[in-house]
């Protein structure tokens, strides 16, 4: 989220960027409109994460002039209980559409919610799996697990669903459940929360203070602070809680009000979805007068440094990747958990925390620094990795030195799970700007100085795409089916892509690919798992496609294979690889057009190969010997393991 240091806000129109520049202030309502538009393209709202989105939004649609989102929402609601969304996660609520569904039947804006949110609550209360103590856990947990993360789902949801239907059992449920999480999971030494409990053995308690753990601990927190009514008999230990939690939140508040992956170590980064959520219910604990006025400064302070994570089109960065108890929850487990640029959590807390900033009359942003300035949408001349989804097909990547992508199933009849190729002249990132001249018409198959897309494959396999080998024949999967962004950062990408569609003589396969990319290379690595009902042997044909007239060099020592050739006057020559481990190489073959190297793969079990391209027009490789001996160099150097555990 980053953007312009001087601004005052007049109008707004929804074009990118979204804000206008040269201003000194943002308009509140319009920074949430944007995130929230942002989040709807890269979060799934039968995710969790979604339902947290859709909450933040309800609770938007209150505010005046917001009629068109409060229908909208309602809408998507409606779409849980009548199947058109089919929920995933492991708790009865999201069947429903979450807390969000419950918080919207709650203040009447609908009767049509009503069924499905009770329903789901019968559920919750009588068939959601308990802890030791009673209290509401994951389905999927055993013996004692327990984590913080539940009290979001569960504490708002049988609150409003109890205050609805006038059931006390569920709003005492609703107190208990976060009253035992926050006795179970406090670090008595911070005051703040712990993630998780017998994720590594029974009783253990993981050891961080997670910024979004305690931000979920925040979220349900303040929400019964709030709404909890006052003649509970809970009601004052639940407000002592609250204020002694956020004001312990505030000790570890960094110099842009905002906190930090691991609070407690300002050296780790900071976390967006984490801040967000403790904004949140720092403004809930304010407006309603249950904490000193004085903090209202922290909160103020929290929303400006807010801006600078958040780009002019609502992109938001910096947030923890999916974490639960990683590795042995250390500390330093939790500090190296990687950070996503538009992760799927990134977008509910943002939506909060403003929005909460909206019901307490802030109006306006001034960023404490600039809009925007950490994010990659709007530092397009940092030199960086980046990846992003595009056009509702496309998952592409780059680093300093070139681009790639790979098509999703709209676009299944043209094209099939090759690997798209972008050359680039520029070291900084070129594919915002190329999908924005798409966009607006312009062709960007032309080079205007920072390269251009000239690589035509159609339904060959590009740049490393594979297939399985059946009778010298090769047969490849469809596009691919679903993705995943795993990190979007400015040293590295990971994204897994899942293939699902794919006929072979005899077999039913799928393939899980993980492909992950740093600087300074030209090539990526890709960690493939095909997935079958037998673990059986095959041979997988990795490959690269050419046009013509390549000159090849093969490698059977190294089981590398190499092509250099000339596509064009006009665009010059590329150079194509593979490079696979030589433990598991079965050969070399052509077809169609393709050139492949044979592996030997075991089904469900993941192997490694690299593949890439390198242009004569980029500063790398003048000649066609200057890519042989790069391939041949990198073949000394690469990692055949696979690493990809840290991304489960």
């Amino acid at each position: 989220m980053k953007y312009l240091l001087s601004f005052v806000f007049v109008c707004f129109v929804f074009i990118k960027p979204v804000f206008a520049q040269n201003k000194t202030e943002y308009n509140t309502n319009e920074i949430v409109r944007s995130v929230y538009n942002q989040g709807l393209k890269h979060t799934e709202l039968d995710f969790y994460a979604g339902t947290l989105m859709l909450h933040g939004i309800s609770e938007f649609s209150l505010l005046p002039g917001n009629d068109d989102l409060q229908k909208d929402v309602i809408k998507k609601f409606i779409k849980f209980g009548n199947g058109e969304i089919k929920a995933k996660g492991s708790l009865f609520t999201y069947e429903a559409g979450g807390s969000g569904a419950a918080f919207v039947a709650y203040k009447g804006l609908t009767n049509s919610l009503n069924e499905q949110v009770a329903k789901a609550a019968v559920k919750l209360m009588k068939d959601q799996k308990r802890s030791p103590e009673g209290l509401i856990t994951a389905n999927f947990t055993t013996d004692d697990k327990i984590f913080i993360d539940i009290a979001f789902t569960v504490t708002p949801y049988l609150l409003y669903t109890g205050l609805k239907e006038g059931n006390q059992a569920y709003i005492d449920m609703a107190v208990t459940e976060t009253l035992g999480l926050f006795k179970i999971l406090k670090d008595n030494k911070t005051g703040l929360l712990h993630q998780a409990r017998g994720f590594n053995g029974k009783g253990s308690i993981s050891e961080d203070n997670w910024s979004r753990g305690n931000g979920w601990g925040a979220f349900a927190l303040a929400i019964l602070a709030r709404d909890l009514p006052e003649s509970h008999p809970k009601h004052k230990e639940v407000v002592a809680l609250a204020q002694q939690f956020f004001s312990a939140t505030l000790k570890y508040q960094n110099k842009e009000g905002l906190w930090h992956q691991e609070m407690t170590d300002k050296s780790s980064y900071v976390e967006t979805s984490g801040s967000g959520l403790i904004l949140y219910g720092l403004g809930i604990m304010l407006e309603k007068k249950l904490l000193d006025e004085k903090y209202m400064y922290n909160f103020k302070l929290g929303l400006q440094g807010y801006t600078s994570y958040i780009g002019t089109d609502g992109s938001v960065s910096h947030t923890c990747f999916s974490c639960l108890a990683p590795n042995k929850g250390t500390k330093n487990d939790y500090k190296l958990r990687p950070w996503v640029f538009n992760d799927h959590h990134s977008f509910g807390p943002a939506v909060l925390a403003f929005s909460q900033a909206l019901k307490m009359g802030i109006t306006t942003i001034t960023p404490l620094n600039r809009m925007g300035v950490y994010s990659i949408v709007d530092s397009p001349k940092t030199v960086r990795t980046y990846m992003k989804f595009d056009r509702g097909s496309d998952v592409a990547w780059e680093n300093d030195r070139i681009a790639y992508r790979l098509y999703g199933p709209s676009v299944r009849t043209k094209v099939s799970n090759g690997i798209d190729v972008w050359t680039k002249k520029v070291e900084y990132p070129i594919i915002d700007n190329w999908y924005k001249l798409n966009a607006e018409g312009k062709d960007y198959h032309t080079d205007r100085g920072e390269g251009c897309d000239f690589y035509h494959m159609g339904k060959l396999r590009g740049c490393g795409a594979i297939a399985v080998w059946v009778d010298n024949k090769p047969y490849a999967s469809e596009t691919f089916d679903t993705y995943r962004f795993i990190k979007n950062q400015t040293d590295g990408i990971a994204v897994q892509l899942n293939y699902q569609t794919w006929n072979v003589p005899g077999m039913k396969l799928e393939e899980k690919k993980i492909i992950e990319m740093g600087m300074g290379t030209n090539l990526f690595k890709v960690t493939s798992t095909i997935k079958s009902d037998q673990n059986q042997e095959i041979i997988i044909a990795v490959g690269i496609t050419t046009y013509g007239k390549p000159e090849i060099v093969k490698n059977q020592k190294k089981a590398t294979l190499a092509t250099w050739e000339n596509t064009s006057p006009e665009h010059g020559s590329i150079g194509s690889a593979v490079l696979v481990n030589p433990k598991d190489f079965a050969g070399y073959a052509s077809y169609g057009g393709d050139e492949y190297v044979l592996v030997k793969v075991k089904t469900n079990t993941p192997f490694v190969y690299y593949t890439g391209v390198g242009w004569d027009q980029s500063k790398y490789f003048k000649l066609k010997k200057d890519w042989f001996k790069y391939v041949e160099k990198e073949a000394k150097k690469v990692d055949f393991k696979d690493q990809t555990s840290i991304y489960k």
